[in-house]
């Protein structure tokens, strides 16, 4: 809440609470099932229903979903389909459903599934690591969802949050179904503490500082339901903020502004003096510590809140605050060697210094001036230059989404996850029960509509299947050498084009790892202005678009996608005249994807 080049630290295996294939925890039936194992099958039983699912009606829609989100390679993929009673059954039959998984484009799995009722656990087998694609298909109705399998989950986070931790509050299945929906990796515990500077309350029931009333059972009994969706969960933890009574005991703790009145947020909350060895420093770590250790996280998000950049110390000396937080974030990491620990650069400060840190992600909170979905680019790609081999996390609040959820706010919600996700960035969004991020005090988060949360699953769901083209380091980018100007690699026709995001036009980024080509195409043209924050004209189909590629092979692949026509990648015509095969892009709304071997 705020307004490297090292890589992210390897963590010993078995660490955090992703569960051993031998331990039973995921529901294992039998011996290898999948696609890397002797005998590939696909095992189906009924499963008691869990009550009202985020994105799926009760009783008119078929919805699919994976069981857990952390798959490795290792182990068996779980997915949970639910069937309204009236699609389970003719008058005289039960009937069937084809379920079919592809991973970009190629078909690795397809069967018949006998429909339940209610929810099914189907136990897909165990899968090479890869991107997937699954759809489920009952005559007309076609449900779909997608995953990956990671050898590290560490290194394609998809982050979410929780923030509702009042006494009594009973319905963590119900958050653990969104964040499931949503394919959420790790979520952050929002203001879960008792105090900034002292997390661990003296009972269970307790007010926090801003007067509500949290219990820390509710915290760990959501800590459990985050874990069965297969999550990591983060305690959100400031780095530097003390509550009014701590500051009055402690002076000589906190940062000053020349003049020498204190550093603070708001009216109550005092900066205080992070630098290495501080007593500060010493305390709030082994806060973090114990916290982690007692209430059963799995790691921190680090919090600072963009200024003060310089402050003055209790004994006169200046703090540098770019190089402190560095030497803070890895206190943490020698306290708490195994935790997954992301920091929170707000409005990209310090990014250059704390990409240097033992930390798991570069984490951005972007503020103004990044008002435009070009500077939504800039920041994902200046993120990955610092450090190619660590994931990158916006945190963008959509304040469109306070005021509903209608196709103005849809569509400024998919602009802003293309844009970002085309880079190769992740993007916190979505949390709690299909909430949303409208500001950055989480508790005033929004809810989504049945609709908009199927419209936007859909838009997770193709970025998930596809992970393995947007996230993957050795993707390079290479737009400008490609595209436009005196090059003559790529040519869009059909459309007015942009090589960076830009109203009136579609946006083209290519990548390329060998001789692989990546093109994305994200849509501006019905936008008046470039900024990401505001109520954006509806998506509408885009037609016409026709790719021209210069190629090398004698043999050229192209498939294609987008959301809105399920997860998966398709095989897509090429006309070949000479070198240059020519590629008519389908229909697409808001974000396509081309992919050619060439």
């Amino acid at each position: 809440m705020g307004r490297v080049d090292g890589d992210r630290v390897p963590r010993p295996p078995g660490t955090g609470r992703h569960p051993s294939p031998e331990s039973g925890a995921r529901g294992r039936v039998g011996g290898p099932l999948g696609p890397v194992g002797d005998t590939p099958a696909v095992v189906s039983r009924h499963v008691p229903h869990p009550g009202r699912r985020a994105g799926a009606s009760m009783s008119t829609l078929l919805d699919l979903r994976l069981e857990r989100s952390d798959a490795r390679p290792q182990d068996e993929v779980v997915l949970l389909l639910d069937t309204p009673s009236t699609m389970a059954t003719t008058p005289t039959a039960t009937r069937s459903a084809s379920l079919t998984v592809t991973s970009l484009g190629d078909r690795i799995l397809t069967r018949e599934i006998d429909l339940v009722a209610g929810r099914q656990r189907i136990v897909l087998g165990r899968f090479d690591a890869g991107s997937y694609a699954v759809t489920v298909r009952v005559d007309d109705d076609v449900a779909h969802t997608a995953y990956d399998v990671l050898e590290d989950r560490a290194t394609r986070p998809r982050y979410g949050f929780v923030t509702d931790f009042r006494p009594g509050r009973s319905d963590g299945e119900a958050v653990a179904e969104s964040l499931r929906a949503f394919h959420l990796t790790h979520v952050q515990f929002y203001d879960w503490m008792y105090r900034h500077a002292e997390l661990l309350p003296p009972e269970d029931v307790f007010v926090d500082t801003l007067g509500r009333e949290l219990s820390l059972a509710v915290v760990r009994d959501f800590i459990e339901a985050v874990h069965d969706a297969g999550a990591e969960a983060l305690a959100y933890a400031a780095v530097y903020a003390a509550g009014k009574d701590y500051a009055a005991a402690h002076p000589e703790e906190l940062i000053h502004h020349p003049d020498g009145s204190p550093w603070m947020l708001g009216d109550f909350l005092w900066n205080t003096d992070l630098s290495a060895g501080s007593s500060w420093s010493r305390h709030i770590v082994e806060e973090m510590g114990l916290a982690v250790e007692i209430v059963g996280f799995d790691g921190l998000h680090l919090d600072q809140y963009g200024d003060p950049k310089l402050a003055t110390t209790a004994t006169g000396g200046v703090l540098d605050l770019a190089a402190a937080f560095p030497a803070f974030i890895d206190a943490v990491r020698r306290r708490l060697p195994a935790a997954t620990l992301i920091f929170n650069n707000v409005n990209n400060f310090p990014t250059r210094t704390t990409v240097t840190a033992a930390q798991d992600a570069t984490y951005i909170e972007v503020w103004s001036p990044h008002d435009d979905h070009a500077d939504l680019v800039d920041l994902v790609r200046g993120a990955r230059a610092l450090a190619p081999s660590r994931p990158v996390i916006l945190a963008a609040y959509l304040e469109p989404f306070a005021n509903g959820c209608g196709p103005a706010e849809l569509a400024a919600a998919k602009l802003a996850l293309a844009t970002t996700w085309a880079e190769g960035g992740q993007y916190l969004l979505f949390g709690e029960s299909a909430g949303v991020l409208v500001h950055p005090y989480y508790p005033n988060y929004a809810t989504l509509t049945e609709p908009a949360t199927r419209e936007l699953r859909a838009f997770v769901d193709f970025s998930v299947a596809n992970g393995d083209l947007l996230f993957d380091p050795d993707l390079l980018e290479a737009t400008t050498h490609l595209v436009g100007g005196i090059n003559g690699d790529v040519t869009v026709e059909g459309v007015p084009v942009a090589l960076r995001p830009t109203a009136g036009a579609v946006w083209v980024r290519a990548a390329t790892c060998g001789a692989r080509l990546v093109i994305q195409l994200v849509d501006y043209t019905s936008q008046a202005d470039g900024r990401w924050n505001v109520p954006r004209q509806e998506t509408v189909p885009v037609t016409g678009v026709r790719l021209a590629v210069r190629v090398a092979s004698e043999t050229v692949r192209v498939r294609g996608g987008h959301p809105g026509a399920g997860p998966g990648l398709r095989e897509l015509a090429a006309t070949r005249d000479g070198e240059v095969v020519t590629i008519e892009v389908p229909s697409f709304e808001a974000w396509a994807m081309v992919v050619i071997d060439r």
